[in-house]
């Protein structure tokens, strides 16, 4: 067996597999920026054979892609997808580059892609292999082991249905290479199932209104998959219904709902229509009227920042003046909110991501794709995702005309910028 510490080359690893029939192949590789140099380090090697009638092949279906989605033209892994039959794969390409390649490897057109883990869980790519790099994944919060089931999920995509009479799965050697902890995760057991019910706020305000007293809503947490699957009702008070119970009393404080009459104010019903990132603080900014006589920049920037990660790097724009003014007011909508989270023990809401309302601004001023992308410097991927949320959040404030028409009006006019190609 190879030193797992020696790592092996794309272009090595690529003819290794062809040499013993195991292509085509996902790749996996922890990060997006690996992934990219993967791609573009095979490309680059002389010595892989060329198939000129499948080459031609991707490039007539890159023709036909590019017609109706010029915003492909210029990408930058479009030689070495074309000529060379490899690709990446990861959230940081643009969602029709990514259907591109998925579409040529359904097709039978590429020999590898290399991708990140998060592409096992949904895309189902015909692949012959699997290639683990590393025992270990990067998440938002850094590097960790693989868990059972993620491991379970990659390796279930060697095999081509219909095709392969077996799937192949090649532990690739490396420096984070693990082979004994890859094999007692592929004997383990799957991970057990988290439940994704969360306490929030437009989740409380629903249920109240919906059921019409907290006794009601306690039974609904009592019956959620969470409680289930807890061992003791103190797990329940701790997890599923105290972080209701502070939530009740913010929303009370600024007048969402009445703990007293255990119902739902006429504020609160319009919040809970609110299918936003944090919104508390746009109901708030909202209310107060702060919304009333923005530009469509200025609002696309402010909700940019709000529904944005707030550690994710969207480019080393600035924002303009009008933009930082609109900003400033809002973060004492912040203090008051985070001060009042912050006596009921919730924990107060990140900062604003100011690199994100400098790129969602820029991208109202109307510049092409290309010149956007371009001027930003950030990941396409990451563009397109922000300004997809940002687009929804606006049109989710436009559809309050009835509470107030003006900020309605700027969001809706927002969100129709925000939204125009490729932005979808």
């Amino acid at each position: 067996m190879n030193d797992p510490r020696q790592s092996i080359s794309p272009p090595k690893l690529i003819a290794s597999l062809r040499r013993f029939n195991l292509l085509p192949a996902i790749v996996f590789i922890p990060t997006r920026r690996g992934c990219d140099e993967a791609a573009a380090e095979v490309s680059f090697d002389r010595s892989q054979p060329q198939d000129i009638e499948r080459q031609e092949l991707r490039q007539q279906m890159f023709n036909e892609y590019a017609a109706s989605n010029p915003e492909i033209r210029g990408h930058k892994h479009r030689k070495i997808l074309v000529n060379c039959g490899v690709a990446a794969h990861h959230a940081g390409h643009i969602p029709i580059w990514k259907l591109l390649v998925e579409k040529m490897m359904s097709a039978g057109l590429l020999n590898a892609i290399f991708a990140t883990s998060t592409v096992a869980a949904g895309v189902d790519f015909p692949a012959r292999t699997v290639v683990i790099s590393n025992a270990d994944t990067r998440g938002n919060d850094g590097w960790r082991p693989l868990s059972a089931s993620e491991l379970q999920q990659m390796t279930g995509r060697a095999g081509r249905r219909g095709r392969d009479n077996v799937g192949f799965v090649v532990l690739a050697p490396g420096q984070f290479q693990n082979p004994r902890r890859i094999a007692e995760l592929l004997r383990a057991k799957p991970d057990p199932l988290e439940s994704q019910f969360r306490a929030t706020y437009t989740s409380l305000l629903n249920l109240l209104d919906a059921f019409k007293n907290f006794a009601q809503v306690r039974d609904i947490a009592l019956k959620s998959f969470a409680f289930r699957g807890s061992s003791q009702n103190t797990d329940l008070a701790g997890r599923i219904w105290l972080p209701f119970e502070r939530r009740a009393q913010v929303l009370s404080h600024f007048g969402y709902l009445d703990i007293e009459d255990e119902s739902v104010t006429e504020s609160g019903k319009w919040l809970a229509d609110l299918r936003v990132d944090r919104p508390l603080l746009i109901g708030e900014a909202f209310r107060r009227g702060m919304l009333d006589e923005l530009r469509p920049s200025d609002i696309a920037g402010l909700v940019a920042s709000i529904a944005a990660d707030a550690d994710r790097d969207f480019g080393a724009g600035r924002v303009s003046g009008s933009l930082a003014y609109v900003m400033g007011n809002f973060e004492d909508v912040i203090y008051d909110v985070s001060r009042v989270e912050w006596v009921n023990r919730i924990e107060p809401v990140e900062e604003l991501n100011y690199s994100a309302a400098a790129a969602a601004e820029r991208w109202t001023k109307g510049p092409s794709w290309d010149e956007f992308t371009a001027r930003t410097k950030a990941e396409e991927g990451d563009l397109v995702r922000l300004l997809s949320r940002t687009g929804e959040a606006l049109r989710q404030i436009a559809g309050l005309s009835s509470t107030r028409p003006n900020a309605a009006a700027v969001a809706r006019e927002a969100s129709e910028i925000v939204l125009r190609e490729p932005i979808r």
